[in-house]
């Protein structure tokens, strides 16, 4: 079921323009879910029964332990929080429209969230600009193993923390990208943020890199050309006889605890080729900003236009995390107007 057989798009307009009072995208009516098994924002049966809410702690970056080996710094709700304050403080944000501080009203947290350049947006091929004369996207180091890495439960979804000897740590570069950006972490939102013609999908990875002009990711995501992220976007297999395509998947069993932190043995470490696989799709690049508030518009877009295949075993090891309150179904923030920016396929 989707967007048409719930109301006309011309009545759908015309509800929107009525109800929603900040916030440049449309409301989701009813509850229901799609192929993917993904359940949709405006939840009036089911509210009591899943965790909709994150809890950002703004805190003050982590020293290095040593200068030979890069450590990820870990902020909380998957990593996309920009602290502008000095001291501790907890601010607490809902994918529920309805709530207080639901989707439409994170620029009540952060006006950037109102901004004209913010994501996800969904990607229409007959609108994007075809890039002819490219170079090619490359990432350097996909094979390295870091040295050590972290694997921790968010709030309902996990984040991975690996840490790199300087010389080892996977660089990407090319494509819309001017510089060198080095890679910090990769996490995954239940629910595909981008959209691909308006069809959402079961879940989506992102892979945050930031650039090497800048000495630190806390420098970077503060500016400008500060921040590069390649989003891959999973659709589960119809069959129940495929059990694990993914093995990074594995390791959520261990976090399921909302805040539980786990550290992968050196016999587990994987390279970051083991989850990314190659960069030879061709993708969707835009400009726009990180997806939960304070929604900074620093981040450079490369969007796989490939689905990535995933078991349903393996989505229902994602989703069996918890957050505050109990087990989560969504973390994915609905798609932002486009606003007139130009969205590039290489």
């Amino acid at each position: 079921m989707g967007w048409s057989t719930l109301v006309p798009w011309t009545v759908l307009v015309a509800v929107v323009s009525r109800t929603v009072f900040c916030g440049p995208y449309p409301r989701s009516f009813g509850t229901f879910y799609n192929s993917n098994g993904y359940f949709h924002f405006a939840d009036k049966t089911h509210q009591q029964q899943y965790n909709y809410y994150q809890t950002v702690t703004v805190r003050s970056p982590e020293t290095t332990k040593s200068a030979k080996i890069i450590e990820t710094p870990k902020l909380v709700s998957t990593n996309e929080i920009d602290p502008d304050s000095s001291g501790p403080e907890a601010v607490s944000f809902s994918y529920r429209d309805e709530d207080a501080f639901g989707p439409s009203n994170w620029g009540a947290l952060n006006s950037n969230c109102n901004g004209l350049y913010q994501s996800p947006i969904d990607l229409v091929t007959n609108r994007t600009l075809v890039v002819r004369q490219k170079r090619p996207l490359r990432l350097e180091g996909l094979s390295m193993r870091p040295w050590q890495m972290d694997v921790e439960n968010e709030g309902g979804s996990a984040a991975f923390f690996p840490e790199y000897r300087a010389s080892e740590r996977p660089r990407l570069s090319g494509g819309p990208l001017k510089t060198d950006y080095l890679f910090q972490q990769f996490h995954y939102h239940l629910g595909s943020e981008h959209t691909f013609e308006g069809k959402r999908y079961a879940a989506e990875a992102h892979f945050v890199f930031f650039n090497s002009l800048y000495e630190t990711f806390e420098e970077a995501r503060g500016q400008v050309d500060g921040i590069a992220v390649i989003a891959v976007v999973y659709e589960v297999l119809k069959s129940d006889r495929i059990k694990s395509l993914n093995n990074w998947t594995r390791f959520l069993t261990k976090v399921v605890k909302d805040g539980s932190v786990y550290e992968v043995s050196p016999y587990g470490l994987f390279p970051l080729g083991d989850v990314l696989g190659s960069v030879q799709w061709p993708y969707y690049a835009y400009e726009g900003s990180f997806t939960t508030p304070p929604c900074a518009e620093t981040v450079q877009w490369i969007v796989a236009s490939e689905r990535v295949p995933l078991t349903k075993s393996e989505l229902v090891r994602m989703r069996n995390l918890k957050g505050r309150g109990g087990r989560w179904v969504q973390n994915a923030r609905p798609t932002q107007a486009r606003n007139y920016r130009r969205v590039f396929i290489y």
